[in-house]
């Protein structure tokens, strides 16, 4: 972990620039941007949308905002990379222990072949998710550059990220629907704050695991779970084609993932949560909204993160009906809506939109159970 204060006086002035420099983007020009363009309730359709998107886009303010964001996302994740690399003994001697100790916490799996949706995001011949070079997979040292640039993305870099969580997170994994759950398993985990925030919520369950494509993101994921004392097992799997026995477990969730998949492969990623899923079971996905339940106005406000964070699945998954595919899938009691939490310091993500104070949906949960036709 590097803390603050460890970092050099011109390192952490260029991050408090930019952490000011989104403060203020979010603050003046997207907030002016939402009042400008909050002129519907109702959900728009796609011709309403395309409307304002030629409006909007055209608007010199929508730009400037725009330009800022994306800029300072690039920005952000390059400072957090040369503050890692002059640190990169540290964490690769971190990760050679891990390798030396065996443990049945950490499950990796270098013979996993890695989907081409996840590797080809090339937006500028790097691989990027989320605008950072080499995504989640092409970089060993992403934990660490995450918790450092990741903290920035939420705007609160001086405090990490592992440990400034977001209030999302904890109301999510206490909004499940039973008080006891045995065996959990988070989906597309990355670096593990999903499946913490379930091991806080559920201390007595059996085993809660948390699968990703990513090695690098999963080693650090296990290291941080082991700072805090969390008993969470880390795997590397792929969610379309786990290997899991039928019925493993009793929830399954995930965390800001569908949105990561291409569209065309959400039925079968939920086909293969129906049959992991046990008798009884709950699915539980908290994302961003869908275009249908927002306005035209902010559905394409919503729309920036395509171009401007990296999120090369982001508008096929926010225009698809994700309980009509769990229900044609096979489940049951399938229902949506905003998760309601409290984050008052949280300014915002990367999104234009994706922000507490502009916007009351701003986590979406999209849940059902599984029972058997009898």
């Amino acid at each position: 972990m590097i803390e603050s204060d460890t970092l050099s006086q011109s390192e952490a002035a260029r991050f408090d620039f930019l952490q000011g420099l989104r403060l203020r983007n979010y603050e003046k020009h997207v907030a002016s941007l939402v009042e400008r363009y909050s002129t519907s309730d109702s959900c728009g359709t796609d011709q309403e949308r395309k409307r304002v998107g030629d409006l909007i886009s055209n608007d010199v303010l929508y730009q400037f905002a725009c330009g800022i964001q994306r800029h300072a996302q690039v920005m952000g994740w390059a400072e957090a990379g040369r503050v890692v690399e002059r640190y990169s003994e540290v964490f690769e001697e971190i990760f050679a222990e891990q390798s030396e100790c065996e443990s049945d916490l950490l499950g990796l799996d270098d013979s996993l072949e890695v989907p081409d949706y996840y590797t080809a995001h090339d937006v500028n011949n790097r691989d990027d998710i989320h605008l950072n070079p080499g995504g989640y997979w092409g970089n060993a040292l992403v934990g660490p550059v995450y918790e450092l640039g990741g903290a920035l993305y939420r705007t609160n870099w001086r405090n990490n990220h592992s440990y400034s969580r977001p209030g999302s997170l904890i109301a999510f994994a206490q909004d499940a629907p039973n008080d006891e759950y045995r065996r959990i398993l988070d989906m597309g985990c990355s670096f593990g704050a999903s499946a913490m925030a379930y091991r806080l919520a559920y201390p007595d369950a059996d085993r809660i695991v948390g699968i990703d494509l990513s090695e690098a993101a999963l080693r650090w994921a296990h290291h941080i779970a082991e700072s805090r004392e969390l008993e969470v097992a880390f795997e590397q799997r792929n969610a379309l084609s786990t290997g899991y026995e039928d019925g493993s477990f009793d929830l399954v969730t995930g965390f800001l993932l569908l949105h990561e998949v291409p569209s065309s492969e959400l039925v079968g990623l939920f086909q293969e949560v129906y049959r992991i899923l046990d008798e009884g079971g709950h699915v539980r996905f908290m994302d961003v909204p869908p275009y249908s339940a927002l306005s035209a106005e902010r559905a394409y406000l919503q729309s920036f993160d395509a171009w401007g964070n990296g999120e090369a699945h982001w508008d096929g998954f926010l225009a698809t009906d994700l309980k009509a595919l769990l229900e044609d899938v096979g489940f049951s009691e399938v229902r949506d809506g905003p998760l309601s939490f409290e984050e008052v310091e949280f300014k915002g993500l990367a999104a234009l939109m994706r922000t507490s104070e502009f916007r009351p949906e701003n986590r979406w949960v999209t849940c059902a159970e599984k029972w058997e036709a009898r």
